[in-house]
């Protein structure tokens, strides 16, 4: 089987075990995995910049880290998705009430008249993905946004939120895939490298 297409059914098979945890349990292991992150930021209080994906459907969701961070007085983005330049613009949102609209892909994004922050002001990217291995290759929704992104922010530090059910043994990384530093689950914090 090529390695195209071990990607692909390994995409399928961990975004149906995602998907079939009740809603209650994946509202649970968010908050699992949303306060073990909040307490490692606390630990690193150089993160002043933060993007942050905005969840969508089954992804682990962000929205108490959002409002956290934005407690805290953190300058905080979230990417708006150029489709036609197939890349990711970080944002910067300061009401959740005002600045956020629904992009075509189902998830919400920061505005127009939202600021850009400049890649190099990003200390902290929190990345999604369907499935992370354990050297932090992760495997998205195929599009590429965040493999091309990532590598414009070499200074930040990245990591991906994953429920257990998303950990998988390889993620078969392709030359362009950008690993995340690391890893948490509701389970455990994996530390790949630090930058």
């Amino acid at each position: 089987m090529n390695i195209i297409l071990k990607r692909e059914n390994l995409r399928t098979e961990t975004l149906q075990r995602r998907e079939q945890l009740a809603p209650t349990v994946r509202a649970t292991r968010s908050r699992q995995i949303v306060n073990a992150v909040i307490e490692w930021i606390q630990g690193n209080q150089d993160f002043d910049s933060v993007m942050l994906y905005l969840s969508m459907k089954s992804e682990v969701e962000t929205e108490a880290l959002l409002e956290y961070l934005l407690r805290e007085g953190k300058q905080v983005c979230a990417p708006m998705i150029d489709t036609q330049q197939r890349q990711l613009i970080p944002r910067r949102i300061q009401n959740v009430k005002t600045h956020l609209v629904r992009h075509s892909y189902g998830m919400l994004e920061p505005n127009a008249a939202c600021p850009i922050v400049p890649h190099a002001h990003l200390q902290l990217i929190v990345v999604p993905g369907i499935a992370f291995d354990g050297k932090g290759y992760r495997l998205g929704y195929g599009k590429g946004f965040y493999d091309r992104f990532l590598p414009q922010c070499p200074q930040a530090v990245a990591i991906g939120l994953a429920y257990q059910v998303q950990l998988v043994a390889d993620t078969f990384p392709q030359p362009w895939d950008m690993p995340v530093h690391h890893i948490f689950t509701e389970r455990e914090e994996v530390s790949i490298f630090q930058p």
